[in-house]
């Protein structure tokens, strides 16, 4: 019994023990879940924090990113507009315009007005070299707000047309026009107050060059390429100029060209005028040579020296290559020029060609100059200097070739009648050599005695170093030690200033020729010899259409789409 009551005891007692114990561990337990749930809650709480962090970042750094390319192309918009940046992708890059021409451009500090009289959609629209002249005109103003660009509909607006009366104006024709500013540069008016301005006009057939084939058998009549196409077709320079578009008779582009040539001519403080004399057949092409005379602000024009005079304010005169004789009366007007009533000052080349026929009175014109152009044409025998017809001489005068390297420069011609120099001079007159032949040369002639049918001989008359191109210089002396100086320059060869010779890049005859004129009339050279560009097939053009198109998808389309995907993101990451 006894061991009953004692078991019995340690049971109660195991059990006591047991349920004083279980209260503990449940507190226990239930702080340890406590203590879980916190940590799970403080975890939790922990990571809703980092994503609300993260996705803030991300967030503000999308909208930062897409700020940034919106005012980029905002900055960018406004920096091209002023600086413009434009990336001419067709071929021969035929939309631009050559750095010189830029340079230029940049530089004038004057007022120009470019009026256009066509819409802007018609003028465009016409043809393809319509269309280049256009946008060379809007690369101007984009380089220079000094100059503005007007598209006149011609039948709206008869009031500006007869503003013009110095110049004839029709559908497309071109003007460019500046103030007339006197020696501080205010602007000059008329007796009645009326604004006076310089005015250059630009034809459609100023815009384009024809091919070679069609100079030469324009030659053949002895006329331009402009005349003789007028003459056939007739109908004024818009006809001409799209029949010559629509045959393929073009070769090239000249629009820059023929506007640098205005710009020049309307802003120039001292503008050369320069006249061709006609009305001899003349025998020299010198198209491309007087495009490059007015490209470089020069001011050219042609008269009947038959019957009409030199008119007052030329500075230079060219008489190029008459296939007849000048009679005594136009002799006096060319004397009367050059004399300059005793001031001299004035300009004269004289173009020889070995297809004129006798020329006395020319030839005892020169004589007075010191200068004779003898008979036959120089042969150089020096295989060096010569191929077939063609020589070549590097044998040039520094005298007013400034504008040149003397030392790497040849000089193309064919056929050169020899020049004599018949005396040094001395004093008021003198003559010297400025481009000559090797020390081997001969002059030749036709072997009429030789000669058959059959086989043309030539014969030697005589031989040693002989002169393509002479110049004599007269003097006027005044009162105070200021003097003027007239120049006659002589060439013996009309290829020396032929269309294709002045086109070879490889020899300096565009270049020399362009210097001497300069330095003759004492114009600052301002570097422009502007090269004509060829017209091809489009390889690669962006039209109107498409430049808008790229703006609307640069300024508009991506902004909105980077601004979308950074939503998007930014919403993921949040729900994540």
């Amino acid at each position: 019994m006894s061991e009953n009551k004692n078991d019995q005891q340690s049971s109660a007692e195991q059990i006591e023990v047991t349920f004083d114990e279980a209260p503990e561990n449940d507190m226990k337990k239930a702080e340890q879940a406590e203590e879980d749930t916190g940590s799970k809650k403080s975890r939790r709480k922990g990571n809703g924090k980092k994503k609300l962090k993260y996705g803030t970042l991300a967030a503000v750094s999308t909208v930062i990113f897409t700020a940034v390319v919106v005012l980029v192309n905002i900055i960018a918009g406004v920096f091209f507009k002023k600086y413009p940046l434009t990336l001419d992708l067709t071929k021969n890059a035929k939309y631009s315009i050559s750095e010189k021409s830029e340079e230029y451009v940049k530089s004038i500090d004057r007022d120009v007005k470019f009026r256009v009289f066509a819409s802007e959609e018609n003028f465009t629209s016409l043809n393809e070299y319509t269309k280049q002249a256009a946008e060379v005109l809007k690369r101007y103003t984009e380089y220079n707000s000094h100059i503005t660009v007007e598209y006149i509909d011609i039948d709206s607006n008869p009031d500006i047309v007869s503003e013009y009366t110095d110049q004839e104006i029709t559908a497309f024709s071109m003007i460019a026009e500046s103030p007339s500013l006197d020696e501080n540069g205010n602007a000059m008016t008329d007796e009645n107050g009326k604004a006076l301005r310089r005015v250059r006009e630009v034809s459609l057939l100023d815009l384009i060059t024809f091919k070679p084939e069609v100079e030469e058998e324009a030659q053949s009549y002895g006329v331009s390429a402009e005349d003789y196409l007028t003459q056939v077709i007739g109908g004024g320079d818009s006809n001409v100029f799209a029949f010559a578009v629509q045959r393929s008779l073009v070769e090239a582009s000249s629009a820059d060209q023929a506007f640098i040539s205005a710009l020049i001519a309307v802003t120039d403080p001292d503008p050369v005028e320069v006249c061709v004399l006609t009305g001899r057949n003349e025998l020299a092409s010198i198209s491309y040579f007087t495009k490059l005379l007015k490209a470089n602000g020069y001011s050219v024009k042609e008269i009947n020296i038959t019957s009409e005079d030199i008119p007052e304010g030329t500075d230079m005169c060219i008489i190029p290559a008459p296939a007849s004789d000048y009679m005594e009366g136009e002799i006096k007007k060319v004397d009367d020029f050059v004399a300059n009533d005793g001031n001299m000052g004035k300009q004269l080349i004289y173009i020889a060609s070995y297809g004129q026929q006798s020329t006395p009175n020319l030839s005892e014109f020169l004589e007075e100059y010191n200068i004779a152009v003898g008979d036959g044409w120089v042969q150089e025998t020096d295989d060096h200097y010569s191929s077939g017809n063609y020589t070549i001489s590097n044998s040039i005068s520094k005298t007013y070739a400034d504008d040149i390297d003397i030392k790497n420069s040849q000089i193309l011609l064919s056929y050169s009648k020899p020049i004599e120099l018949l005396s040094d001079g001395s004093g008021k007159l003198k003559t010297e050599a400025l481009v000559k032949s090797t020390a081997y040369a001969n002059v030749v002639d036709v072997d009429e005695e030789g000669s058959t049918n059959r086989e043309i001989k030539t014969k030697v008359l005589s031989t040693g170093e002989q002169t393509y191109m002479a110049l004599s210089s007269k003097t006027s002396f005044e009162e105070g030690g200021s003097n003027s100086v007239s120049n006659v320059l002589v060439l013996g060869s009309p290829d020396i200033v032929s269309d294709q010779f002045l086109m070879f890049d490889q020899f300096q005859n565009r270049t020399y020729m362009l210097s001497l004129c300069n330095s003759m009339t004492g114009k600052t050279s301002n570097g422009m010899t502007i090269e004509p560009k060829v017209i091809s097939a489009n390889i690669f053009d962006i039209t109107a259409e498409q430049i808008s198109t790229l703006k609307i998808i640069f300024i508009g389309v991506i902004p909105v789409v980077t601004l979308m995907i950074g939503l998007i993101i930014w919403l993921r990451r949040k729900n994540r």
